[in-house]
């Protein structure tokens, strides 16, 4: 399979996850294949570093964008949402019972090889990134009124069921 194919392939499985939380924030038309093409470009980034591919996980995909609007909302870069809640909260409210997570946030990149690049250059975000202990991923990106796009990236692993 090209890289082409498997990002269109990406894309399109996650226009089917868009299904998530409604946000009142101005999000990109192309967020589902914004979304594969992370998904895409993560997995490259940890494939060559010998480290398994993640998941999409719409629960993620749904904490990153509350994250990504609320701060476009704010036009400022925040690990804190609603509430001043933090990322254990956000995932807990959208049912994801995890046993490890991170997020990177970012704003001002226009395409997410510019994000990736940006996350992979500083030392704490290729951390999250590289994270051999993560499962699963989600996305999130939102245009502020300042025009900038403001993004976000959850990496996690599920809790071992009870």
């Amino acid at each position: 399979m090209t890289t082409k194919s498997l990002l269109a392939l990406t894309a399109s499985l996650c226009m089917a996850f868009l299904a998530g939380a409604a946000l009142a924030c101005a999000m990109p038309a192309d967020l589902g294949a914004l979304r594969g093409e992370l998904l895409v470009r993560t997995n490259a980034e940890r494939g060559t570093q010998g480290l398994p591919a993640l998941a999409m996980d719409t629960r993620l995909g749904d904490a990153a964008q509350i994250q990504a609007c609320r701060m476009a909302e704010r036009e400022r870069l925040s690990h804190r949402g609603s509430w001043w809640a933090g990322l254990g909260r956000r995932l807990r409210r959208e049912d994801y019972p995890y046993a490890m997570a991170v997020e990177n946030t970012g704003v001002g990149y226009r395409d997410t090889g510019g994000i990736i690049r940006g996350w992979m250059d500083s030392p704490e975000h290729r951390v999250n990134m590289l994270s051999r202990d993560a499962r699963d991923a989600g996305y999130g990106a939102a245009v502020g009124a300042d025009g900038r796009m403001y993004w976000s990236m959850v990496a996690a692993a599920p809790r071992a069921a009870e």
